[in-house]
């Protein structure tokens, strides 16, 4: 059985709610923690520099990202190696300690995460392909206005990917036992309200 949850953190002003409400509570399946009010704060950071992928699984996250990018019209995004350390820490944090939470330091960047658990290897398309799926909920429109439910948090992690600013991204995979988590970070970070996420 596959079963995947995952959330999107680009919540930029203090009034929005990222996935505080959003996550489902399945028996068994790790605590999903909302967001801190001091993560949901941008704090202006340097740009990244743009880098290689080190692996094939790391290359394969940037295609997945880059083929839809490239079917909405947003310029591709650059690996760094930066982000995908932010990424890496944050991640095996998760993993050792069997939480589901956005990290709550300042760190400046879009953050999506995705957990996949039940007995079954998750391809880097899979993972990223969660994210993409959730266009079938988008709307266009000025950010946060872009969801067909009326809750932007349902394509966060869609417009995350494609978000046209986003320059850059780097991202990291643990597991442990039967449990998957991947998280990607994005600079800038996109789901900024006012604008457009292509």
């Amino acid at each position: 059985m596959r079963r995947s949850v995952f959330l999107t953190l680009v919540c930029l002003l203090p009034a929005a709610a990222c996935a505080d409400s959003y996550m489902p509570q399945t028996a068994g399946a790790p605590v999903v923690e909302p967001a801190s009010q001091s993560a949901r704060q941008v704090v202006p950071i340097a740009p990244p520099r743009t880098s290689r992928p080190s692996d094939q699984i790391e290359t394969r996250l940037l295609q997945a990202h880059n083929g839809e990018r490239r079917r909405v019209g947003s310029p591709a995004l650059a690996w760094s190696d930066e982000l995908e350390a932010e990424a890496r820490d944050w991640v095996q944090e998760l993993i050792a300690s069997g939480r589901f939470a956005h990290d709550p330091s300042m760190h400046g960047h879009g953050e999506n995460l995705w957990m996949g658990w039940g007995n079954r290897d998750f391809t880097p398309e899979d993972m990223v392909g969660d994210w993409i799926a959730k266009k079938a909920q988008y709307r266009p429109g000025l950010f946060p206005n872009v969801s067909r439910t009326g809750n932007w948090v349902d394509v966060g992690h869609y417009t995350q990917v494609v978000w046209s600013g986003t320059t850059h991204v780097g991202c990291a995979v643990a597991t442990r036992d039967d449990r998957s988590v991947l998280a990607c970070r994005y600079a800038p970070p996109g789901n900024i309200d006012g604008q457009r996420a292509f």
